[in-house]
């Protein structure tokens, strides 16, 4: 299947693979949630949202910012010998770092069973504990992959991958019965997938090998990550932080609410696809001190995120509701409130440009920035929930997304040496938030009516949700296909 691949080139081509499959994986994501919300009870689901937390804090620790690591030593790096010898390097620490990380969870684990106040989480933790390793170790795979031109790889397993998972998850929906199932797919598929892609870069002449490790380039990796710990766990806590402020608050069924009225929607998928290909070329470019190239990629690849992604988020808040009900269950509508402000936080993170900044290796700054915002979410959770209960955690959300995605923007575009102006086409934006407005409306007016003479939710988010869509799409059709074809151009 990939030989029929292989013909085809050009970095929006990659970027619009990998959109393909991620947007495939995403579908899969919300059948396996839905299935989730219908056939286990709130108890159950807000067990599996606490795990699933721990894993999320857990991989955001023991990653230690090896994943911008692959990304910048195999770059900068012109030896393959030597490439060999830091990326290898670089996965060992990972091996001895996930490693102590999946022992301390199942170490502390009474201590984790208190603070949740839940006893269901015992038996779960012996798989959730050894999960952020594979993921780390997947992820990283994932940049090295990339950097060697086979995202189309990548691509391809993950669709496989994904329709293995949702068998698993079909099993624990309707054989066992048992969240610990799903646990278990999921730690033994991502065992497979690092293995195969391991075995893979062998095949390719590739050798990730702790023989290749070289003690020496450990402090010299470590000065590069460490910031970027600080900065992907200072992140990972900003996001998760009011999940974490829900669970001392309130209790599990709550938290089960909060957590999918809160979760993150497949809309920037596109862009973080061509993120995701475009920033090795960014990181050579800087490197070579090319800032027009640099300046052109950056532009056009935020041009295309609020071209695209303004599109889908806008319909999705027109109808909030039923596509709530679709993805979810109607036992979880007391959170549409806080769907609809994580749908305007959907709105503004095509803008989340960090990897500009670990890509031209000012790591520290990025730690600066996240402890800042981290403190600033800390408070306004805390005080937000107790002034406006669970939507207070979602607006402090909001916030700090917002001050993130201004400070990543204005950095870096001092990195590139350009001024935001220079990257945003502003009278553009205005015409499509007017656009938007008008297109809002007329949905609006088209659902009232499809109401009087239909009495199906779905019917009705096909209808309305296609209209809003399709209309948009329509009116700016020509500058996002302008767009795409100077982003295949770059390389």
């Amino acid at each position: 299947m990939l030989k029929k691949f292989r013909h085809i080139s050009g970095t929006s081509i990659d970027s619009l693979l990998l959109t393909f499959v991620r947007l495939f994986t995403m579908f899969i994501g919300i059948i396996i949630t839905k299935l989730m919300a219908v056939y286990f009870s709130l108890d159950d689901y807000g067990t599996y949202s606490q795990a699933m937390l721990i894993v999320s804090t857990v991989t955001s620790i023991s990653i230690l910012g090896l994943t911008d690591a692959v990304n910048y030593f195999y770059n900068i790096k012109n030896n393959s010998q030597k490439k060999e010898e830091y990326i290898s390097t670089i996965f060992s620490i990972q091996y001895f770092i996930g490693g102590l990380c999946g022992l301390l969870v199942l170490l502390f684990a009474m201590p984790i069973i208190q603070y949740f106040d839940n006893n269901s989480l015992r038996n779960v933790l012996y798989f959730a504990a050894f999960l952020p390793v594979l993921e780390n170790l997947f992820s990283m795979l994932q940049v090295l992959f990339i950097s060697i031109g086979e995202a189309k790889m990548i691509a391809v397993r993950n669709f496989f991958v994904s329709l293995v998972r949702l068998g698993g998850i079909l099993v624990a929906c309707f054989i066992t019965k048992n969240i610990i199932t799903i646990f278990f797919v999921l730690f033994f598929m991502d065992l497979i997938q690092v293995i195969y892609f391991m075995y893979s870069l062998s095949n390719k002449g590739f050798n990730l090998s702790i023989k290749n490790m070289n003690m020496k380039l450990v402090p010299e990796i470590l000065k590069f990550s460490i910031p970027m710990v600080v900065f992907i766990l200072t992140n990972s806590l900003s996001r998760d932080i009011d999940k974490y402020v829900v669970s001392y608050f309130s209790n599990t069924e709550t938290l089960a609410i909060y957590t999918n009225a809160a979760k993150v929607l497949p809309f920037d998928v596109l862009t973080s696809s061509f993120i995701t290909v475009l920033i090795p070329i960014i990181t050579r470019k800087i490197s070579t001190g090319d800032y027009e190239q640099c300046k052109i990629t950056f532009s056009y690849y935020l041009r295309i995120g609020y071209l695209i992604t303004w599109i889908f988020v806008a319909g999705s808040i027109a109808n909030a509701k039923e596509l709530m009900l679709i993805l979810y269950d109607e036992k979880y509508l007391p959170g549409l409130g806080v769907f609809v402000v994580y749908l305007f936080v959907d709105l503004i993170r095509f803008a989340n440009t960090s990897l500009i900044l670990s890509g031209s290796g000012k790591t520290n700054l990025l730690m600066i920035l996240s402890i800042l915002s981290l403190i600033m979410n800390f408070i306004l959770n805390i005080i937000m929930y107790n002034y406006i209960g669970l939507l207070g955690p979602a607006f402090a959300t909001f916030i700090t997304t917002f001050f993130l995605v201004i400070c990543f923007i204005y950095f870096g575009s001092k990195i590139i040496n350009c001024k935001i102006k220079e990257l945003f086409n502003f009278k553009e934006m205005v015409t499509m938030i007017g656009e938007i407005i008008i297109i809002f409306i007329i949905t609006q007016l088209i659902k009232s009516i499809l109401y009087l003479y239909i009495d199906s939710y779905l019917i009705v988010f096909l209808i309305s949700y296609s209209f809003f869509c399709l209309s948009m799409i329509f009116i700016n059709k020509s500058k996002i296909i302008d767009s795409l074809k100077i982003i295949n151009r770059l390389k």
